[in-house]
């Protein structure tokens, strides 16, 4: 399994990275686009996120 890291970017230079364990790149950049609607995670920090994914401007995903 490797890490990645599934960046949400919003408006006035705010974003968020919700961990990920997938077996490739592939499977990460699927798990970014089956996510709808609301999203819902617990990050690195400790920190709970919840969002909607209408508010989200950019996606990018890199490994951690």
């Amino acid at each position: 399994m490797s890490k990645y890291k599934i960046n949400y970017f919003f408006e006035k230079e705010f974003s968020v990275s919700r961990p990920i364990e997938v077996e490739s790149i592939s499977e990460a950049i699927q798990d970014a686009k089956d996510q709808e609607g609301m999203i819902e995670f617990t990050g690195d920090d400790g920190v709970f996120y919840r969002f909607d994914t209408k508010d989200i401007k950019l996606v990018t995903i890199t490994e951690a």
